[in-house]
């Protein structure tokens, strides 16, 4: 159960943490303002001060579903004129369908009118035939997430395009050097990570590569920015800088469900501290297999090590998969969520297993052991040099993932509430959990010499 809140929060150093009083709109206003400066400072790269981005005018669009239907509206939103590929003609029908039911929901909203929806539906061709993407400036492929499926797209996608045409990835957590190896001249490739849907979600990752040039990163820049995007730059790394950090949120999550918490108890706690909707929420709104595919090739690799809570596997072999399959970590009744006493057993059950000690949450401790999970993972992805600055780890995460603008992101709220604090709660975790919760050694040095996150944002210009 969570406990009734402490007058004092333990994440907060002041008192009325859940009272919008006259420091929280102090605080809020500073951290709307931050994000604004982080906006303008994410592609003030040096390596681009004196490169052009390439004149991109039509775009190819391989996988026509969920996401490439959704990539493929934001591009024919952004002006560009858009070929869509798809392996047979059965795929490619669906995908025009999904795309114009994408210019429905616009139309019936009233985001645009009729002539609108002509226009830019004009500007879409579809093909199953690669050749056809010869005449695309650059070409993203938007199909399933395996590297496998991925690597024998690559090898024939190749062999159809002129050397110099501009290939992206719009892979989640795929290995880019990898898929690198597979296209000559590996200048031109690049990750291009939109955010579902595509059309409607403003953060778009750009994952550079070792061998991406400078011009292929300008250009995906300039394309980010007419997409009406916040881009932001990655190094490669497993799930980049949104997922890699959402992978520390979800395990805290999940390794306080075997401690005595339970999920709709951790999604109230996550959206008193801000959050839209919880994350055990956004999981079955995303589909649990996605996690559970991950999962499974971790195991594969040999990298799922450590602490592991094998729940999501248990849910997904029961068939609940999320909001798709009416059942996930909750059950769904005409699009209603509602708490599953299932679940509630399934929990408990395997808590009791695992041997720990069971106990009571505060939201409080919820929030904590998340935030700081984010935070200190956070550190190690600027020490590796995987994100640029503090300010755009803080940009992902509020644009892709929920975190709460009136906090600024979680560098941002880190320094806000004191990295004392922050470090003394990531010690306890890597206490408890061990490995892959090792405190980061940047957050120690900072910490020691009395300095904060905001200072490497200065120290990037």
């Amino acid at each position: 159960m969570i406990l009734a809140e402490p007058k004092i929060s333990t994440l907060a150093n002041f008192e009325g943490f859940f009272i919008m009083n006259d420091k929280d709109l102090a605080d809020r206003s500073d951290a709307l303002g931050y994000l604004a400066s982080a906006e303008r400072e994410a592609s003030d790269l040096p390596e681009l001060a004196d490169v052009a981005p390439r004149d991109v005018r039509r775009i190819g669009v391989i996988g026509a579903g969920t996401m490439g239907a959704g990539i493929a509206v934001a591009f024919l939103d952004g002006g560009y004129a858009v070929t869509v590929l798809e392996m047979n003609e059965a795929a490619l029908s669906a995908g025009r369908e999904r795309i114009a039911g994408l210019y429905g929901r616009y139309l019936r909203s009233g985001r645009i009118d009729e002539a609108t929806r002509g226009e830019r539906l004009s500007r879409l061709s579809t093909t199953t035939d690669l050749v056809n993407l010869a005449s695309c400036d650059l070409v993203i492929e938007a199909v399933f997430e395996d590297m496998a499926v991925k690597l024998d797209l690559l090898g024939r996608l190749t062999t159809a395009l002129p050397l110099d045409k501009i290939i992206a990835t719009n892979t989640s957590y795929l290995d880019i050097e990898a898929m690198a190896d597979a296209v000559p001249n590996p200048s031109r490739f690049i990750g291009l990570h939109f955010f579902s849907p595509a059309n409607v979600m403003k953060l778009l990752e750009i994952v550079r590569g070792r061998r991406t040039s400078a011009e292929a990163l300008a250009t995906a820049f300039a394309i980010g920015s007419k997409l009406k995007k916040i881009a932001v730059v990655s190094g490669v790394c497993d799930g980049f800088i949104g997922n890699r950090i959402l992978a520390r949120f979800r395990a805290q999550c999940e390794f306080m469900l075997e401690e005595g918490a339970l999920p709709w108890q951790v999604d109230e706690a996550m959206q008193s501290f801000g959050m839209a909707m919880g994350p055990f929420a956004v999981q079955d709104l995303a589909g649990l297999d996605i996690a559970w595919a991950r999962r499974k090739r971790l195991a594969a690799s040999g990298q799922l090590a450590g602490r592991d809570v094998p729940l999501v596997d248990r849910l997904c072999e029961a068939g609940r998969l999320g909001q798709k399959a009416s059942l996930g970590w909750y059950s769904y009744k005409n699009g209603r969520r509602e708490i599953d006493p299932e679940i509630e057993r399934i929990v408990r059950e395997h808590a009791v297993s695992t041997g720990r000690p069971q106990r009571s949450f505060y939201s409080s401790d919820i929030q904590d052991r998340i935030v700081t999970a984010m935070i200190n993972e956070g550190a190690k992805i600027l020490a590796e040099g995987i994100a640029a600055r503090p300010s755009d780890i803080d940009l992902v995460l509020v644009n892709g993932y929920g975190f709460p603008a009136s906090r600024g992101g979680p560098m941002h709220y880190a320094d806000s509430i004191g990295l004392s604090r922050v470090r003394a709660i990531a010690q306890e975790s890597a206490s408890r959990d061990g490995l892959g919760f090792e405190v980061a050694p940047l957050l120690i040095q900072l910490e020691t010499e009395r300095r904060s996150f905001s200072s490497l944002n200065t120290e990037t210009h």
